[in-house]
Parts: structure tokens; C-alpha cells; sequence
């Protein structure tokens, strides 16, 4: 009975640097942490991707003619001292339009190393975990991936709650391994008192002029406290349940409204808040229209969700110098591209990342619940701030600074 997983008052959590790749147009984000797998550690580029149930690496199982990408490493697991195969049967990973990996499924340990601000002395952080290790994957979006691997931060890691029906943007392919996998990141650093259950927050922050950011696990940005120019959406489950996906009042881009009050109620369409993304993406129909406005007048995207506390429709304006990118690399290289994607069967959802996140501090929020001494984690929502410098994004503001400050 682990009594003691909800208390760890004393846990400070931890902050990771983010170190930003060249802006290759293939959706992915530009964004990846250093993170050591194996024993001894193989220092290798990881996304923590909140599009994603799952962690997958780049492997030594890769033949010369497969898994090219940008990042160009692998972990090579015949060198790791604490490596063990879960399952060598092949199966495949499905990343939506993408296409898919082959993966076969082994455990390892992942160690992460804090920022030094205020926690060297904590020094490297290691927990063990599940790892899908790809030995095939092809197609340009690979090959312009800027890292070697991803480690998913879903909303939800119930697998019972996933169904092979629905649209898979990056999730677990239908067909089932002979062992189950367990991808327990976040709910990891929890179990093992790094972050408290009572600050069960994960938090983005990047910049692009710098080319770093941090991800904090169990912390906040202490510059935002006071802050009134935010927003609280809280997350509404979208068929596919592991994105963090919020309801959408409207949307529309200069005199056109894309998705207006009375179809939104009618069926509802999501945002999502996807760091491992860069590009909107998602319903094809509202991507197309989108694109082709976009890219002849330049105007500005509006996105109304969620409530401000006086009761006002929370608004998110974007504008043409955040959503018109220059590629860095790639086959699109020193051009600019708008960044608007229809995904064939991601219907009634926009999925965005670091083009909107990048103009935003981003805190995703769980609910740790215990059930027979097992830690449960379940979403509440997201907030967003407004940078003290750079665009107005958020344009509607609160009476009161967020909750999550002065809880």
C-alpha cells in the first residue's frame, strides 16, 4: 500500500531545458529535452509530448535503410547493462497521417537531469519504463524530426479507454502485444516523491529568440502569480480521450467564422494543446479554409474558449507573424509557409503547438486520485498565460489571478 504517494510535501519537482531544432514544415515540434536512457546513460533528444500515450525511442534495431531523421541518434540497447525485452514481437505504432512506426517493446531506465536552478544537489533523476524501440519508420515528416524520441504526457493513460474505432493521431495501434506496456511517466515522478501529488502541474515555457525553454514537472512559474491575462480551459473528453482537448465556443479568421456558436453546439469541436505538434492541424475542413484565408489576407485567427471569471468568453487571437513560419530546414528551407494542415479523420478538433504555445506559458493540470494504493491521474485542465513581453495573445482578462497560484 503506497499510503505515502499523496503526501510528499517536501518534493520540490524538477525543471528540464528545452533546447530548440531548426523549423522543419512536417508538424512536428521544433522542441526537444537531452534525456539518458539505458545504463549507462545515452544522452538522447526526447519530445514530452502531450499528443501522446506512449514512449518511443529510435533504436539500434534500425537497419541502414530505415529511421532516418534530423535528430540522427538511436539508442542502441545491446550496450545497456539494465535493458530487458518486454516483447519482441513487431507491432506497429500508428502516427496518423504521418504514417507508422515498427516498434518492439522493451524496459529501461530513463534518467533526467534537473536545471540549476536552486536543485543540483537533487542531481540526475531516474525511474524505469516501458520504451516501444522503432526498427523501421520512413517518410519526409521522419526525416525532418528534430528528435530521437518521445516521451508521451497524456491526459489519461487508461487504456481500457481506447478504442480502435476512433480516429489515432499518435496513439497505440489496435493490435495488442502478449505483455501490456506501461507508459507511467508523469504518474512515475509522482510514485517516487520527485514531484508532489499536491502540485500534480506540468508546465511549458519557451524562447524563440533564444532557442531554450524549460518544461517544469510539479512547479510553477512564479512570474505568473500575479497575472490576470490568462485563461482555464478545462478538458473535455474528445474521442480520442488521451489528447488534452478543451471545448471551442467559435472560430474564425478576419470577416469569416469558421466554426460559429450554434454548429458548436450542435458538435462540438475541440482545441488541443499539443507540445509535441508545432502547426495547427486537424479538421479538414476548417484547416482548408483556414489555409486558403490565411494565406491570401494575413488576418488574424480567433479562437473563443472557456470563460474568463467575470463571466466573459475567454478569446485567443493569432496572428498572421505567429502562424506564417519560416521553414529553417528541410525540403521547405528558407521559405514561409502558413501553418495550417487538414489530417483526414481528426474531425471536429484543432491540434496546435509550439506556434501558438511558443507566444504562451502553458500549464497542463491533473487530479491525483489513490484507489487500493495505486495512484490514479486524471485531468482537469489547462491554463494559459500571456507572456510579459511579445503578443497579446490572450485578449480577455481575469478579475482575480489564476488558482492554481493561491490554492
Amino acid at each position: 500500500m503506497k499510503k505515502s504517494v499523496l503526501v510528499h510535501d517536501k518534493a520540490t519537482g524538477l525543471s528540464i531545458s528545452l533546447d530548440r531544432g531548426p523549423y522543419q514544415n512536417n508538424g512536428a515540434s521544433p522542441w526537444y529535452a537531452y534525456v539518458g536512457v539505458g545504463t549507462s546513460a545515452q544522452m538522447l533528444k526526447f519530445s514530452f509530448d502531450t499528443g501522446s500515450n506512449f514512449i518511443w525511442v529510435t533504436s539500434s534495431l534500425c537497419k541502414s535503410d530505415t529511421c532516418h531523421h534530423y535528430g540522427d541518434q538511436q539508442f542502441i540497447y545491446q550496450l545497456s547493462s539494465s535493458f530487458s525485452w518486454v516483447d519482441q514481437q513487431t507491432m506497429s505504432v500508428n502516427f496518423g497521417p504521418w504514417g507508422s512506426m515498427a516498434v518492439k517493446t522493451g524496459q529501461d531506465r530513463l534518467t533526467l537531469t534537473p536545471d540549476a536552478l536552486g536543485q543540483i544537489d537533487t542531481g540526475p533523476i531516474s525511474l524505469s519504463s516501458d520504451l516501444y524501440l522503432a526498427q523501421a519508420y520512413e517518410g519526409v515528416q521522419f526525416r525532418e524530426l528534430d528528435w530521437d524520441g518521445g516521451i508521451g504526457i497524456p491526459s489519461t493513460t487508461e487504456l481500457s479507454e481506447v478504442s480502435s474505432a476512433y480516429f489515432s493521431y499518435r496513439g497505440i495501434h489496435s493490435q495488442q502485444v502478449s505483455e501490456p506496456t506501461s507508459f507511467h511517466f508523469f504518474q512515475s515522478l509522482i510514485e517516487q516523491g520527485v514531484v508532489s501529488a499536491k502540485h500534480p502541474y506540468v508546465g511549458f515555457l519557451t524562447d524563440i529568440d533564444e532557442r531554450h525553454g524549460q518544461v517544469e514537472f510539479g512547479q510553477l512559474n512564479q512570474d505568473y502569480r500575479d497575472s490576470k491575462e490568462y485563461l482555464f480551459l478545462p478538458w473535455d473528453k474528445y474521442s480520442v480521450p488521451y489528447l488534452w482537448t478543451s471545448k471551442m465556443t467559435s472560430l474564425s479568421i478576419g470577416d469569416t467564422q469558421v466554426i460559429a456558436l450554434d454548429s458548436a453546439a450542435k458538435s462540438p469541436y475541440f482545441l488541443a494543446l499539443d507540445s509535441g505538434s508545432s502547426q495547427f492541424k486537424g479538421d479538414c475542413n476548417v484547416m482548408t479554409t483556414l489555409y486558403d484565408i490565411a494565406s491570401q489576407t494575413k488576418a488574424d485567427l480567433v479562437i473563443e474558449i472557456s470563460q474568463t471569471d467575470l463571466g466573459e468568453v475567454g478569446k485567443l487571437v493569432v496572428t498572421s507573424d505567429m502562424y506564417n513560419v519560416l521553414i529553417e530546414a528541410g525540403e521547405e528551407k528558407g521559405k514561409v509557409v502558413t501553418q495550417f494542415q487538414p489530417m483526414e479523420g481528426a474531425d471536429y478538433i484543432a491540434l496546435v503547438g509550439s506556434v501558438l504555445m511558443d507566444y504562451l506559458y502553458t500549464v497542463y493540470e491533473f487530479n491525483v486520485e489513490e484507489v487500493a494504493g495505486k495512484i490514479t491521474l486524471l485531468p482537469i485542465g489547462m491554463w494559459v498565460f500571456n507572456k510579459s513581453t511579445g503578443p497579446k495573445v490572450i485578449t480577455t482578462t481575469q478579475s482575480k489571478p489564476a488558482r492554481i497560484f493561491h490554492s
